[in-house]
């Protein structure tokens, strides 16, 4: 999906609005990134603290994965 923002969090911000049942698999309550999601931009893994505010250029390549677990 393509979308403009200027942050990584802006980005999903406009996701949400276009897809409103994702927030809730991306995102807590409290609007912060749940524990087992990671997010990578252009490739490189962000540290969950850090990602919503991390800064996206024209061209970047956004990929929210959730961790899965099992036996």
């Amino acid at each position: 999906m393509e979308v403009d923002g200027a942050t990584i969090g802006d980005a999903l911000v406009s996701i949400f609005l276009k897809c409103p049942q994702a927030r809730g698999y991306v995102l807590d309550e409290q609007g912060v990134l749940r524990k087992h999601v990671c997010i990578f931009l252009d490739g490189e893994r962000l540290a969950n603290d850090v990602a919503l505010a991390a800064p996206l250029r024209k061209t970047s390549e956004i990929y929210v994965m959730q961790a899965l677990s099992g036996g």
